[in-house]
Order: C-alpha cells, then sequence, then structure tokens
C-alpha cells in the first residue's frame, strides 16, 4: 500500500499494481508469536505477544497522523496507514486475523472469515469463486448486509472516472471482458447498461459467486482489501461518499473534519457474535492530523497521543527514544513488509550482459545503504527479494554475498566485469526521487561502484511523476539510457503475487505505469508465475522461493534492505498488537487502561 516510513520513496510500492496493498507484516509472521506473552511490555515486546492485555472496556484512543487518507471510501484509498484504519467501520468476506491466541498460532499470510462463514470455495481450476455471508449482520444504518451490498462495492470500482486511485487494476479484467488495451466493457454503476457486473452472481441474499477470466488461486487475498467492503446503493454518494461511508464494521464516522481530524463512535448495529476477527474496547477513536511531524512525537512523548496512526517517529524523538530506558520499554521495532531495491535495466548499455548485472550486485557496499536508510532501528539487510512474512522468502539464500562486514564483495565484482568483457568498468545512469532518502541511496552506489571502475551519473525525478511515467515507461528507460533505478517495493497481500509477480511478469509490461520495471519476458519466470495462478496456496511458497531465486541469478532487481519502523505505544495503550499484514498495530482492537 504507500506509506509508513520513508514513505515519498516507498510510496509507490503500495500503488503498485494499480493494482500496492495488504500491506505486509509486521514481525516476520505471526509464527513468531508467543502464546499470549507475559502482558510487561518491554522494547519489541509486541512483536513476541500482546502487550498488557485486558479485558477492560470504554474511553477513547487517541491516535495522530501528519496526513489525511487518500480517501475514506474503502473502493478508492490505495495506503496502507488507511487500510489499516478501514478496519474500524469497514469489514470485507474474508481478512487478517485480529487480536487473540487465533492470530497468533497462524502462520504468515493465512486468512480467515469475516463477513463470509468460511474463506472462499472454488472450482479445480480457481475461476469461479463461492461465499455464503454468515446471518445478523448489518450497517451502521441498521439494515442487513445482503450479498447484492457486496456485488455493489465491487461495481463501483468500474466506475474509474469517479472512483480512482484505488485497486481497481487487480479485478477489471478478472471479473470482465478487456479490450487489448486492457479497457472494461462494464462502466460501473453510474452509467451502467447491462444490469450489473454479470461475472458476479447473487443467486440470493447469503450467496455471492465469483466468475473470473481466468485462474487466480489467490483470489482470498483480493477478498481482505478494504475495496471490496459492502455499500449500500441508496446511500452511496459517488466520490463524496468518501465523508460519509456507511460501517459494516464496530465505529462509524462521528466527525470528519478534512485535513484536521476524524473522530469515530461505536457503530450501534455492530454485533461482536458475527465478528471474529475484531475485538474493540474503547467507545471512540480520534485521529488529530498534524503537518509537523516532530509535532507528533512531541505529543506522543507528553502522553496527550496514544500511537502514531502511520507508523514510525522521527530521528530526534527515535535518539530519545533509543537513549532512554523508560521511553524504550513502549516501543517496538518491527519490519514493515518494504523491501528497498534497485531494479537493473538489460536494455542498458553493458547491462544487457548478465555479468555486468552481477557487478553490481556484488559492488553495492550495504552497509552505507543501511545506513543511509536509517540504520539498524531503520531495517535490516535483504538478500531476497520476498520479505521474510511472505510464504517463500528463504532466510538462508543469498545470490551475492556482500562479505561478513556487508560492504561488498569488490574482487568478485572485478571478476564478473572481467566476465562481461568490461575489466576496466562501464558507464551508467541512475534514476531516483527527489524524496525521502533517495538522494543519498544515489551517492552511496555511486561511491561503492566507483570502486570498481563502474562510473555512475544521477537523473532525479520527482516522486509524483518516477513510477508512473519515468522508469515504469519502458521507452523513456531506454531514452533515458536508465541502468539503475532506486525502487521501494511492498506487497499488497501477502504473497508471491501481491509482490514479485508484479516485477517480472512479461504479461505486465505496457508503455505507461508498468510495474515489469525491466521489461523482462523469461519463458521460466513467466512459467512459474502461471503455476501460481492454478497452485493450492500450500504449494506457492516454493513456486515463489524459486521465482526469488531465478529473478536473482538473473540480477534483474537488486534488494539491500528489509525496512523496519520504530514505533512508541503509550503505556496506557492495551492490547497491543502487531499486526502480521500491516507492519503496525491493529488498532481496531486497541484499548485504553484507564477508560478516558
Amino acid at each position: 500500500m504507500t506509506l509508513i516510513l520513508i514513505e515519498a520513496q516507498m510510496r509507490r510500492s503500495i500503488s503498485a499494481g494499480v493494482l500496492a496493498t495488504v500491506m505486509l507484516a509486521g514481525c516476520s509472521g505471526t509464527a513468531e508469536k508467543k502464546e499470549g506473552g507475559d502482558g510487561s511490555g518491554g522494547f519489541d515486546a509486541a512483536r513476541t505477544g500482546v502487550v498488557n492485555a485486558s479485558d477492560k472496556t470504554g474511553g477513547t484512543l487517541r491516535l495522530g497522523g501528519t496526513a489525511d487518507c487518500d480517501s475514506w471510501d474503502p473502493a478508492a484509498t490505495y495506503n496502507g496507514y488507511c487500510w489499516n484504519l478501514q478496519r474500524l467501520m469497514t469489514r470485507t468476506l474474508v481478512a487478517s486475523p485480529g487480536y487473540g491466541d487465533q492470530a497468533r498460532t497462524m502462520k504468515s499470510g493465512e486468512l480467515v472469515p469475516d463477513l463470509a462463514t468460511a474463506l472462499g470455495q472454488s472450482n479445480a481450476d480457481k475461476t469461479v469463486w463461492t461465499y455464503k455471508l454468515r446471518s445478523g449482520l448489518k450497517f451502521s444504518t441498521g439494515a442487513a448486509i445482503t450479498s447484492a451490498d457486496i456485488k455493489y462495492g465491487f461495481e463501483r470500482m468500474w466506475a474509474t472516472d469517479v472512483i480512482s486511485g484505488g485497486p481497481a487494476g487487480y479485478f477489471l479484467c478478472l471479473l470482465d471482458t478487456c479490450d487489448d488495451e486492457g479497457t472494461p466493457e462494464y462502466e460501473g454503476p453510474y452509467k451502467d447498461k447491462k444490469g450489473g457486473l454479470e461475472r458476479i452472481e447473487t443467486p440470493d441474499a447469503q450467496t455471492i459467486v465469483f466468475r473470473l477470466t481466468g485462474s487466480f488461486a489467490d483470489f482470498d487475498y483480493l477478498m481482505a482489501l478494504p475495496a471490496t467492503a459492502p455499500v449500500p446503493r441508496a446511500q452511496d454518494k459517488g466520490a463524496s461518499y468518501t465523508k460519509s461511508v456507511v460501517a459494516s464494521g464496530p465505529f462509524v464516522f462521528e466527525s470528519y473534519t478534512p485535513g484536521q481530524s476524524v473522530a469515530w463512535k461505536r457503530n450501534p448495529h455492530w454485533s461482536q457474535d458475527t465478528d471474529e476477527v475484531r475485538h474493540p474496547k474503547v467507545d471512540k477513536v480520534t485521529l488529530t492530523l498534524l503537518s509537523n511531524p516532530d509535532d507528533l512525537d512531541a505529543r506522543l512523548k507528553n502522553g496527550s497521543l496514544d500511537l502514531a496512526a502511520g507508523g514510525g517517529v522521527q530521528p530526534t524523538f527515535q535518539s530519545e527514544i533509543l537513549g532512554s530506558p523508560a521511553l524504550k520499554a513502549n516501543a517496538d521495532n518491527p519490519v514493515s513488509g518494504f523491501v528497498g531495491l534497485f531494479a537493473i535495466f538489460p536494455t542498458a548499455p553493458s547491462l544487457d550482459n548478465v555479468h555486468c548485472r552481477r557487478a553490481i550486485a556484488y559492488a553495492l557496499d550495504k552497509r552505507d545503504l543501511l545506513v543511509q536508510s536509517g540504520g539498524t532501528y531503520g531495517g535490516s539487510y535483504a538478500a531476497t527479494l520476498l520479505p521474510p512474512a511472505v510464504p517463500g522468502h528463504d532466510a538462508n539464500a543469498n545470490a551475492y554475498p556482500s562479505g561478513a562486514d556487508w560492504t561488498g564483495d569488490v574482487d568478485k565484482a572485478k571478476q564478473e566485469l572481467a566476465e562481461c568483457g568490461k575489466p576496466d568498468g562501464f558507464s551508467t545512469v541512475m534514476a531516483y526521487t527527489n524524496s525521502g532518502q533517495d538522494p543519498q541511496i544515489f551517492a552511496s552506489v555511486q561511491a561503492a561502484l566507483k570502486r570498481v571502475g563502474i562510473t555512475v551519473t544521477g537523473k532525479q525525478q520527482d516522486e509524483s511523476v518516477y513510477y508512473g511515467n519515468y522508469i515504469g515507461a519502458p521507452a523513456t528507460v531506454k531514452e533515458q539510457q536508465l541502468g539503475i533505478a532506486s525502487i521501494g517495493w511492498a506487497p499488497d497481500y501477502p504473497s508471491g503475487n501481491g509482490f514479485l509477480s508484479l516485477l517480472v511478469d512479461g504479461a505486465r509490461i505496457q508503455a505507461e505505469g508498468t510495474t515489469n520495471y525491466v521489461s523482462v519476458n523469461d519463458e521460466v519466470l513467466n512459467g512459474l508465475i502461471k503455476r501460481s495462478a492454478t497452485a493450492p496456496l500450500a504449494e506457492q511458497a516454493q513456486i515463489f522461493k524459486e521465482l526469488d531465486k531465478q529473478t536473482m541469478e538473473r540480477a534483474l532487481y537488486l534488494p539491500y534492505f528489509y525496512q523496519k519502523a520504530l514505533l512508541y505505544r503509550n503505556p496506557r495503550v492495551t492490547n497491543v498488537d502487531l499486526r502480521a499484514d500491516a507492519g503496525g498495530y491493529d488498532l481496531v482492537n486497541l484499548g485504553v487502561s484507564d477508560g478516558k
């Protein structure tokens, strides 16, 4: 999804598929969690158990943020920070597990039923998926939630001239016929000439059937995205629905002042009996939006705010936390799911030779790159593309060892240069954004590669056009003779399909906005992706482990760090747990010890 830390640098990953995210995972997966935790708190305690477990109810959870959501409309938001907040007020057919023993005993990436009674039931080739709704489900209006409301929520995504910015790219051609340019026949409910989206059937009020245009084994993951939340047709206000979302979850809007504040109160028509994911304790949740992130940190420190809803603290407060045992005891440092990596374009001069690309891999100084990215509390060294919480991640893989100190293997890099016929090195161009740590990342790459004779010059672009119209446009990449590009990437959901396939699938090459930045169209890589489309989820980890290995062997993308965030929690907050799909706290299940 966009987003939490190093937000500008990483933003495209969650936008990535115009298709980024359930945003992936806090710890290294829920399997790390201890049963129940000891409740005593301490540094990083929420990574291994629930901190301050309590049944106390009442009071207000006070959140802070530095930016309003891109949209509160579940169909239009593509920001991981906002996806976590959506759990307060919207529900989906299936979901990531919430607080409790169930979540801590499940494997990383597993889903649970939410509005549905069970995960999707599919046919053998994964083209037809059926869900049954629970009984007793209600909107905040008091009206019953039916399969027709689920279908209508989907249909709104096809109105791309009204509902824009969300993950519609996953759905449009999967549930409708598209032309060669990817334009679907259906135009959405506001221009509906067909009587609805034909591939979604509602034979009765409790049943919904999806008939896909092709096999897709990860369909349950798509059903966990906020964009699939039910919307009652009578209350839909098109583009302005973002200000008046009808809740299906435990909280509903009480007030909203764009750019300033949001307040949620309890939804009187939500029933705990129908919800196994959310176990809310507070009566109210507030979000205060502050333009200065240091001001947000100051309020966290003085206790007037409880949590930063969007992620980690700034460098000044981080230093204070790490230098104070009392403050550090209320902090956690999870892996966020973002991966810092470089695209190596095989269309560039010299880089059409794999050995020249491998020379770059060996020459990178990952230790310095980690320093530029926030140090050990800002990330950990990456040797694979798949982050730790995505099934298929191989903790033992390291295609291009960087030496015991992670500063690179200069001798091996020079050996690869000789293999590619460039023993004295070559020149190339690196693209990077003007946001976050990208300028420092460029300087680090430039200095590291200079050690082996590779001269790197830079081309900086505004982040707003960088991914879509610059490195995402193959013609521009060739015209600018780009050889390297800095990328921040995170999965939309915890699967290789939601992360790695986007980067290497030959079918995703397009004129603009491609996520296959290196324009690779390789039979082996495409074959593995095709296998994953129908493989049971239990077999997908091995497929994506192999896809990661094959991609790394080709040196098309080179990872250097898995991003981490230093999070601070007010000691009064109870039931503190790290979501395995968000790299942050599970906000909907938090309580407060003082009831205020």
